[in-house]
């Protein structure tokens, strides 16, 4: 059960930039990361993985809690088994990233990036490896808004 969640990113007064994004939730886990593209796409995803800027590497999420969402097409996207150590990706060169291929990556600018779902998380109509406007409605996610929570359990 979610004892308390805390805003604790808002990009339009944090700053829609890597920079901003990581000093607010490097060495943070349980973040819940919700998106607004130009096209007013509402998506995001949570993952229970602590975010390390200078990792470098993939964050390998056990539980198999962690998950990407489409509000704009109602449905949530799990991670698969066989994906579970490409959870989450830290580097701080890039801005929020999830998945082996990248299943969905914003540009350390928060302009650029793309959408591959199907990598690492489920997804039934996976492009093969091209990009996909399905979450941003757009193929890059030029975001206008991004809220990051990070949620507290009993």
């Amino acid at each position: 059960m979610i004892k308390s969640s805390t805003l604790i990113f808002q990009g339009t007064k944090n700053g829609l930039n890597g920079e901003s994004f990581w000093k607010e939730v490097n060495n943070k886990d349980n973040l819940l990361m919700i998106f607004q593209s130009k096209s007013d796409y509402i998506f995001g995803a949570y993952s229970p993985c602590k975010w390390v800027s200078n990792l470098n590497n993939y964050v390998q999420d056990d539980t198999l809690s962690s998950f990407i969402f489409s509000q704009t097409h109602n449905q949530v996207y799990p991670l698969k088994q066989d994906g579970k150590q490409y959870a989450i990706y830290c580097n701080s060169g890039y801005g929020p990233t999830f998945g082996f291929g990248h299943d969905f990556y914003i540009n350390i600018n928060f302009s650029d990036g793309y959408c591959r779902l199907g990598y690492s998380y489920q997804f039934d109509q996976h492009k093969n490896q091209s990009d996909d406007p399905h979450l941003y409605g757009q193929n890059k996610p030029e975001i206008k808004e991004c809220d990051i929570y990070q949620i507290k359990f009993i």
